[in-house]
């Protein structure tokens, strides 16, 4: 047994983490070409990036806390797995969908992570009652 309590869940939570980093980055490098310090100045290319980075935080921590909990509670590794790489493809997809203007690839990314959050709150729940 791993001394840490929920293993597949850290190594999920450092690839999101690691993805968060990029996404941060991208708007600092965008800050300093466009030289605008405070919201996006009007600019559709800033806007876009700070709606990826403002839309993982929303999303990925709930997200992160239900895989935790779900593999907390003892579920199959194989359904965290499966969780945790729906969560980062579903990611990814809806980040370049939203920074390419490709609608589709955004709307699928959103509705992956809806699916996610909502599938794993109902093996939470199922798991507690």
């Amino acid at each position: 047994m791993n001394a840490f309590p929920i293993p597949i869940t850290a190594v999920f939570t450092g690839l999101l983490a690691l993805m968060l980093v990029g996404i941060s980055a991208r708007i600092t490098v965008l800050r300093a070409r466009t030289k605008i310090n405070f919201s996006d100045g009007g600019d559709q290319q800033l806007g876009r990036a700070i709606r990826v980075q403002g839309n993982f935080v929303e999303y990925v921590p709930m997200a992160l806390g239900l895989m935790a909990l779900m593999e907390w509670t003892g579920v199959g590794p194989w359904l965290v797995y499966l969780a945790g790489i729906a969560l980062f493809a579903a990611r990814v997809v809806h980040a370049v969908g939203l920074y390419s203007s490709v609608f589709p690839a955004r709307v699928a990314g959103t509705s992956i992570t809806w699916i996610v959050i909502a599938a794993q709150a109902l093996v939470v729940l199922g798991r507690v009652a």
